[in-house]
């Protein structure tokens, strides 16, 4: 279907869906009074803080597991401290993850256990409207052959500090999934999601959902078929019931028409990651969903163009206090242009592309994008394999679509960011808006956190 069509049939079916996000009660989606030029605060300065070092500060690691998904929720910002959890190895060789608190410089391990996530899944941090944390785990596990989803809820009570663990395995039939689960939190209706994908053609979704008025997982799954496998998700709960999924189409080398013959690619995998889209679901309680393409897939192998277009580590997907949400990502070899760039699109509230265009900086590899409380946009940026240095570009505009860089700070220790690179809070896994961002990015085995304070004066 074509992208106009989407657009309209979207615009009919699912009217007043976008506006419900920018109205929602919920962190990501709080609506503002339209901004203009006239009204968009200063271009103000940013302060970057320096590195503290988790192994150094409260002893932990983590391992080589659960780091494959940038999409992932390691870190969320709340007034009595930022938490972070990753995934670890015991003495026996068993997965563990750990939750830290980082507060006033100092981190401090607050919790740790065993879980039997494997593969590319790992844990999210999240908070609720009380701002109690919530680590969730969700993987697989296989009774008699048959999949079934294995899902923890590990609350932290903010008053008390207690732990509780609320746990249920709930079968769903659809194979095994390499574990690409992804997280969403909807403040209005009291829920956690937790969204799995899986197959290769056909693929699936699949979201499972925790009460927080129950404190307890509904007993079965909402599963929805697709044409292809789509992971990597950014999920945006709408506060109404509904979501927006912004996902990465990742299929085998044959289903995407590429044969051993093929031999004059860049990349040397058994799969593609070659296209983005934007998955509509205005009932999480049905299957029903409708989607916009923000960027398809053009193969010319004559020519040796085989697109990579990925938003998973190197790229983001936010929405703004308007309701429009903004697409970081990295297309190569796409669209019959040899080489790779890195571009910004943006959507507004009926889900048509309003913005589609290369950044204006084209030398970060991992990018995050955060929004102060007066409203200005920001990006935030790290190398890869190089020593560590991170830069803040503020919009010149008041849609967040120009940027010059408002910051920059390179930490002299010799360290390089490793994969799968930077996570930040940010208000999709229920962090506080008050101008500071926690930023978190591994190396090797460890893990290094440093702050940026967004001034907005």
């Amino acid at each position: 279907m074509r992208h106009r069509t989407v657009v309209f049939i979207v615009m009919l079916l699912l009217y007043g869906f976008l506006p419900c996000l920018a109205a929602a009660p919920s962190r990501e989606l709080l609506s503002t009074a339209n901004q203009t030029s006239a009204t968009r605060p200063a271009a103000g300065s940013v302060v970057i803080s320096d590195l503290l070092d988790l192994h150094a500060a409260c002893g932990v690691v983590s391992c080589g597991r659960g780091t494959h998904g940038g999409t992932q929720s390691r870190i969320c910002h709340t007034s009595h401290g930022a938490y972070a959890s990753f995934l670890a190895e015991d003495k026996e060789g068993g997965t563990v993850f750990h939750l830290v608190r980082i507060r006033e410089g100092s981190a401090s391990l607050l919790h740790s256990a065993a879980t039997p996530l494997t593969g590319a899944n790992s844990v999210h941090v999240l908070s609720d409207a009380q701002e109690n944390v919530h680590v969730l785990a969700a993987g697989v596990v296989s009774v008699d052959g048959r999949e079934r989803a294995s899902l923890c809820i590990h609350h932290l009570d903010r008053e008390s500090g207690t732990v509780t663990h609320h746990c249920a395995e709930i079968p769903f039939g659809h194979g095994t999934s390499f574990g690409y689960s992804s997280a969403g939190i909807d403040w209005a209706q009291k829920r956690i999601y937790a969204v799995y994908s899986g197959g290769d053609a056909p693929g699936y979704f699949a979201w499972f959902t925790f009460d927080l008025a129950t404190m307890a997982w509904l007993p079965r799954p909402v599963v929805i078929d697709l044409r292809y496998r789509h992971c990597y998700n950014y999920c945006f709960a709408d506060g109404r019931g509904g979501m927006i999924i912004l996902s990465e189409r990742d299929i085998k080398n044959a289903t995407a028409g590429i044969t051993p013959a093929d031999t004059n690619r860049k990349i040397d995998a058994n799969y593609v990651w070659d296209e983005l889209r934007l998955f509509l679901i205005r009932d999480l309680t049905s299957p029903a969903y409708t989607t916009v393409d923000v960027e398809n897939a053009v193969y010319d192998k004559k020519a040796g163009l085989y697109p990579n277009v990925q938003n998973n580590a190197q790229g983001d997907a936010y929405v703004d206090t308007r309701g429009h949400l903004h697409v970081l990502y990295m297309s190569d070899d796409n669209n019959g242009v040899s080489g790779s760039v890195q571009r910004h699109a943006m959507y507004d509230r009926q889900f048509s592309c309003v913005h589609n265009e290369l950044l204006g900086f084209q030398d970060a590899h991992a990018m995050r994008m955060a929004q102060s409380t007066c409203g200005r946009h920001y990006i935030i940026a790290m190398p890869y394999r190089e020593t560590a240095r991170v830069r803040i570009w503020g919009a010149t505009d008041d849609q967040g679509l120009g940027y010059t860089l408002a910051g920059e700070k390179r930490f002299d220790t010799g360290l390089t960011p490793t994969y799968a690179g930077l996570a930040v809070s940010c208000p999709r896994n229920g962090s506080v808006r008050d101008d500071v961002i926690d930023c978190l990015f591994p190396v090797d085995h460890n893990y290094y956190y440093f702050s940026v304070t967004l001034k907005t004066k």
